[in-house]
């Protein structure tokens, strides 16, 4: 042995024996006898089958719904569409910036929802949120689709689905 302390039988380095020397389990919180359960000697971890549990595990949903971020992040992008198309006409000549701007939220409530809608599939988001959530998303996806149709517009100069107003 290359360690001149130790002992070839030590009892430090053996496992603890479970059943002391009656065959109970000396780490049980009180005897079977006293649960009301019949153990047999080789049953070490026998417990009562009536008692309470301490903990009942509960499965919950874990991560809140958002509708109302993502409603407002696609009501931010139509907003900015709304204000685009104003601008074509030529009422409002500082209005060209809106749909460029409008394409960050429609682009983040159309991706935020679909991780909702993941979540929601997984079972971490309660199912009673899914039709709103898909709502939220066609509505990003179609106000990206509009702020990028009218910024499209702007840099070719026309569109040509709106009569000339002015």
């Amino acid at each position: 042995m290359s360690n001149p302390l130790l002992k070839p039988n030590d009892s430090r380095f053996h496992p603890l024996e479970l059943r002391d020397e009656a065959g109970q389990n000396r780490f049980a919180e009180e005897s079977a006898a006293q649960a009301g359960v019949d153990s047999k000697p080789g049953d070490a971890f026998a417990t009562a089958s009536d008692d309470a549990r301490p903990f009942e595990p509960r499965y919950e949903a874990h991560q809140a719904p958002r509708t109302a971020l993502l409603y407002l992040l696609g009501g931010m992008a139509w907003t900015g569409a709304a204000i685009g198309v104003v601008a074509l006409s030529g009422l409002i000549p500082a209005g060209w910036i809106c749909p460029l701007l409008g394409i960050a939220p429609a682009g983040a409530a159309s991706f935020l929802a679909w991780e909702d809608l993941k979540a929601i599939r997984t079972g971490a988001m309660a199912a009673e949120v899914r039709p709103a959530t898909r709502l939220a998303m066609w509505i990003g996806l179609l106000g990206l689709l509009a702020c990028a149709a009218i910024v499209g517009s702007m840099i070719y100069g026309e569109m040509p689905f709106l009569p000339d107003v002015l």
